[in-house]
């Protein structure tokens, strides 16, 4: 026999906001992230560094003892590049072209995807849409994805425009017509108490 005056707790919904400012940079980092995990892996795989040691003799002057480095020669040319580690691309422009068509690549493909978002986006439950909340095409994307240079151009104030804007949109998501929404649980109102016999 059930309780008259029992009614179950009503449980969250999911409703869909406009992705304010910073949890949009905190996607934006996380993408970061992954961006250099695969610049770094493509640079590894097409231009990989090579380990030389020199040793050179002490100076007739006296000294010591030997000199000793650890230079890392580039393979396409063969000359040093530093005497200290560090790690230095040059693959007679392959690679520094790679790095400005995959993150536009990364950007445009997966939020005109039926993912409508990137990585970083999806770990924040957000998705990039039209201004009615449709999937947006490529050239949407892509018009997004670079309108965001002129965001970052006017001292980063496209960007900042997510925080005063009624759609929470950049100055690159007005020009695209594009929204950035999130979704969020949110408990519903409480139901009233039951009253009967």
């Amino acid at each position: 026999m059930t309780n008259p005056f029992f009614r179950p707790a009503s449980t969250p919904q999911d409703v869909w906001t406009y992705g304010g400012f910073w949890i949009r940079v905190v996607a934006y980092v996380i993408d970061s992230i992954v961006l250099w995990a695969l610049l770094g892996l493509l640079g590894m795989l097409l231009v990989p560094p090579s380990l030389s040691i020199s040793i050179f003799d002490p100076q007739s002057t006296g000294g010591s003892g030997g000199d000793y480095r650890i230079s890392y020669i580039q393979p396409a040319d063969y000359t040093i590049v530093s005497s200290t580690p560090h790690l230095h691309w040059n693959g007679n422009g392959l690679f520094e072209l790679i790095t400005l068509l995959l993150p536009a690549a990364y950007y445009i493909v997966f939020e005109a995807s039926s993912l409508q978002a990137t990585p970083g986006k999806i770990l924040c439950r957000m998705r990039v849409t039209d201004l009615y909340g449709n999937r947006i095409t490529a050239l949407r994307a892509a018009g997004r994805y670079f309108g965001k240079y002129l965001s970052a151009l006017i001292c980063g104030v496209g960007f900042l425009m997510v925080m005063w804007t009624q759609r929470k949109q950049g100055l690159h998501d007005i020009l695209a017509g594009t929204c950035v929404i999130r979704r969020e649980a949110r408990a519903p109102a409480p139901l009233p108490p039951q009253w009967g016999g």
